[in-house]
């Protein structure tokens, strides 16, 4: 199976198909909610919809994976991708950014930034630096050092991340949901 920066052909295609599945709130999304601090919960409530219900499945696989994880792993988990908002597409708009980035290459895309910020090419940069884009993002709302180093690091493979390798694979199999 193929993997790139945005992960195995199997999982963005999956990934594609539950951002129109619906997913409920419960005890454990509810107290994610609670959690968070007035920064962070604007981060939360910036996102699309479909982002929102990518927060709380991860938050729900969570709880399934650990007994009473910690909060700040539990805000990691929710708030990894936040920095998505920046570039402002949709479902469609981000398929098309990761077609194009895997296409011609994250080392070209990476450049695009410089280009005019109402330009598609900007826009697919943005879209592709979403991790450190979030990480700045939960750095300025005073979030924990988990979540900030999660969402720098949730496209890195295991080797490369900062995390304690442990918690990387939880959180890896969390962002799976």
């Amino acid at each position: 199976m193929t993997v790139n920066h945005f992960g195995s052909i199997k999982h963005l295609i999956a990934r594609f198909v539950c951002s129109f599945l619906p997913s409920k709130g419960n005890a454990e999304t509810n107290k994610f909610l609670t959690l968070l601090n007035p920064g962070e919960l604007r981060l939360f409530e910036a996102q699309n919809k479909f982002d929102k219900r990518h927060s709380f499945r991860n938050v729900k696989k969570l709880h399934a994976l650990l007994d009473n994880p910690a909060p700040d792993i539990i805000i990691a988990c929710g708030l990894h991708d936040v920095g998505k908002v920046q570039s402002g597409f949709g479902v469609a708009g981000r398929v098309f950014a990761s077609c194009v980035a895997t296409i011609v290459g994250l080392h070209r895309v990476d450049v695009w930034t410089r280009n005019n910020p109402n330009s598609v090419t900007h826009r697919i940069a943005t879209y592709v630096q979403h991790p450190e884009i979030g990480a700045s993002l939960l750095s300025e709302a005073q979030s924990n050092l988990i979540a900030v180093t999660w969402a720098r690091d949730h496209h890195k493979r295991l080797e490369e991340s900062a995390l304690e390798p442990s918690l990387f694979v939880i959180l890896s199999k969390a962002d799976s949901a």
